[in-house]
């Protein structure tokens, strides 16, 4: 992760005030947060966006403990874990990039800058690490934007997107999704075709797989599950892209 433009000392400022506060006081009734549910909700308008940007696989590296019985209870454990990682990246990164030769320079994505349709849909699932789930939700968000956009019910996923991007002649009831915007006719067609072969492929081989086998087949890693997002991603784009043709 590449600290390039950001402020580091006011970032490392919010993080340590942000545990200070947040850390369990204790009396004769036993564990509380002095500053409160609703102090903990103002500290994290600060401390979420921080760590979203500077560290996006906090929430599913770290987990809040939920041994209400245990010594060690700690509500928010999670986010404090991932706030203390950061800070201790924060204070070795020029030692770091010293000792392991450089920094990866190579383009980051950031998963917030997907299509906001696939990124809302996925992210309920994606922060509770239910990966191949929000890939699920994303994919059948996809669908829904095809049928709206061609007013279709009566035919989904697959199916849908070859009759939308077919290349016959618009019909009563079917309309066709087309690039007149493109002025070369074969390069449009080719767009058309290109889109409507992804589309299918999209759904066959992301949207079916984690929606017909059992989960433990097609649990995803992070890079994996992105990779499917992105792919919906574009989909959507490109969906959106296109006019529509009725008869």
């Amino acid at each position: 992760m590449s600290f390039d433009g950001v402020d580091i000392p006011w970032v490392r400022q919010q993080l340590r005030t942000f545990l200070k506060e947040t850390a369990l006081s204790h009396d004769s009734s036993g564990a509380y947060l002095p500053c409160g549910h609703c102090g903990f909700i103002e500290l994290m308008e600060i401390t979420g966006p921080i760590l979203n940007r500077l560290y996006p696989g906090w929430a599913q590296e770290n987990h809040d403990c939920d041994n209400t019985d245990g010594d060690d209870y700690e509500p928010h454990r999670g986010v404090r874990d991932a706030a203390r990682r950061l800070i201790v990246r924060l204070d070795h990164q020029a030692e770091l990039i010293e000792r392991l030769g450089g920094i990866d320079t190579s383009p980051q994505m950031n998963a917030s800058m997907l299509h906001p349709l696939i990124w809302n849909a996925a992210t309920a699932q994606w922060s509770t690490g239910h990966r191949h789930e929000a890939v699920l939700a994303a994919a059948k968000a996809v669908n829904s934007l095809l049928q709206q956009r061609t007013g279709r019910r009566d035919v989904s996923e697959t199916d849908l997107v070859k009759q939308a991007f077919s290349d016959k002649p618009p019909e009563l009831g079917k309309p066709r999704l087309r690039y007149p915007s493109i002025s070369n006719d074969q390069t449009a067609e080719s767009m058309r075709r290109g889109v409507m072969d992804f589309g299918a492929g999209c759904f066959g081989a992301i949207r079916n797989p984690i929606g017909h086998l059992p989960n433990d087949e097609v649990e995803l890693d992070e890079q994996s599950a992105l990779e499917r997002l992105c792919a919906l991603s574009l989909l959507v784009r490109w969906i959106e892209e296109a006019d529509l043709e009725n008869l």
